[in-house]
């Protein structure tokens, strides 16, 4: 999901050739307040906030951002999926 405009999003889903549905021009603030997310309002945007979510459906990991060091990179997501998908806590 994204606070990206109808327009920014279409962009990144072509240029990452995303097959998946993709939400975007969410309000900031409400997700913020909903998944707890960092903002900065100069200029205003929302932080990243990555979830993994395990078998069952709840969180297994999550890590929010609050500037461009510390953001979940792909590797580590999937090593933490083949991880819980061994069935290990």
């Amino acid at each position: 999901m994204s606070t990206d405009s109808e327009e920014d999003a279409r962009g990144t889903v072509d240029d990452l050739d995303i097959d998946y549905p993709v939400g975007y021009d969410l309000d900031r603030d409400a997700v913020s307040q909903a998944i707890g997310a960092y903002t900065n309002d100069d200029p205003p945007h929302l932080q990243p906030a990555d979830f993994v979510l395990s078998p069952d459906g709840t969180i297994a990991l999550a890590v929010y951002s609050s500037g461009a060091v510390g953001r979940l990179h792909a590797d580590e997501a999937v090593e933490e999926i083949e991880f819980l998908q061994k069935g290990n806590d």
